[in-house]
């Protein structure tokens, strides 16, 4: 018995019934309706050096971010408008493999690269979350303490450095509000999976709470 993906992107389980040379005959034995996380995830993710940023964008498609916006910050380190294009598809078949190995119902979107200042300006609905290291931020749990009334978060991952005083001071006055990483420093590729990861998992067991009720 194996796990396998039909065409229209359903995904079944199948019973081998005859294994060739260069091919193998399976019988589909029962399907499954693939399940579509409620929570509505955008992950804004400062564009990493080398493949660091492949690998985040690889695991946040895997653990349930919805989208995905590449943000250009004050200290973002690689320059992407030469070969912006070739970048863009790239991302976005990184995400429809990353998406079809774990068996997700959908593929999120990843879209054309913003400067930071167009994306902290963005109307995100609902809430609005800067990682920022300094202490005085809330915690993940603190955020989502009412998940019922809300399913979209946007998240704000900085780069390697993180925000300069000044994004951050404009991510405030744009609605932003900053999370404490507690004693952990992560770096930013970490963390860019680690925030999402954890947030959608607070947010799931408040939003199973709630249904309860």
């Amino acid at each position: 018995i194996l796990g396998v993906r039909l065409p229209d992107g359903t995904p079944a389980r199948a019973r081998i019934v005859e294994v060739g040379e260069r091919s193998i005959i399976a019988e589909i034995i029962d399907k499954k309706a693939s399940e579509i996380i409620p929570l509505n995830l955008t992950l804004c993710a400062a564009i990493l050096k080398g493949k660091r940023f492949e690998t985040a964008l690889q695991k946040a498609v895997e653990i349930g971010v919805s989208r995905i916006i590449p943000v250009i910050s004050e200290r973002t380190v690689p320059e992407i408008e030469r070969k912006e294009s070739d970048r863009l598809e790239r991302w976005n078949r990184i995400a429809r493999e990353a998406a079809k190995q774990c068996m997700r119902g959908d593929v999120p979107p990843v879209e054309r690269a913003a400067r930071i200042g167009d994306v902290l300006g963005r109307g995100f609905p609902d809430l609005r979350i800067i990682a920022h290291t300094e202490r005085s931020g809330r915690a993940p749990r603190d955020f989502l303490c009412d998940a019922a009334s809300f399913n979209d978060i946007a998240v704000l991952v900085g780069p390697e450095g993180g925000f300069s005083p000044r994004e951050i001071e404009r991510a405030r006055e744009n609605g932003w509000s900053e999370l404490n990483f507690g004693f952990t420093q992560m770096r930013a590729e970490t963390a860019a999976v680690v925030v999402p990861a954890i947030l959608l998992y607070e947010w799931s067991h408040q939003y199973e709470d709630h249904r309860e009720l």
